[in-house]
């Protein structure tokens, strides 16, 4: 399934147009960018680390308030930035705090020489399944334009 271009049923003030939404989302929980699954369904909310090359992305519920957890271990995510592009694996994080393991997070961390110093780029999850469904090619820009 694509992600949803519409969305009907949400009757919140707070949405912030967020990346691949069409124009419906919410902001990024954690100052990054909040990418819309479906049809108002979850969103990826990313943030990236420039000085250290990391790229984080959370599972969030479909007002990206609450982490979702999810079964997968890991999802790859193309970054296109300067005119070139590279893949970059995003793996299931443990957290002793909430419980959350590899087979049961919310929170996915990828590192990349190739990132550090990259504040702007364009980017592709080529799919992702959740809870049974299946997203493809969610398409964002990092800052949201």
């Amino acid at each position: 399934m694509a992600m949803g271009i519409l969305s009907t049923g949400c009757d919140r003030q707070d949405h912030g147009g967020g990346a691949g939404s069409g124009g419906h989302g919410h902001a990024s929980a954690h100052g990054g960018v909040a990418v819309e699954l479906g049809d108002h369904q979850y969103h990826l909310d990313f943030v990236a680390e420039p000085s250290t090359g990391v790229l984080k992305a959370w599972v969030m519920d479909a007002h990206a308030e609450n982490f979702v957890r999810v079964t997968n271990a890991s999802w790859s995510v193309r970054i296109t930035a300067a005119g070139v592009e590279n893949e970059l694996a995003l793996q299931a994080q443990g957290n002793a705090a909430t419980g959350e393991k590899e087979g049961d997070s919310s929170l996915f961390l990828g590192q990349a020489d190739w990132l550090k110093g990259v504040e702007r780029f364009t980017a592709v999850v080529p799919s992702i399944e959740i809870r049974g469904q299946t997203y493809k090619d969610l398409r964002f820009s990092y800052p949201a334009q």
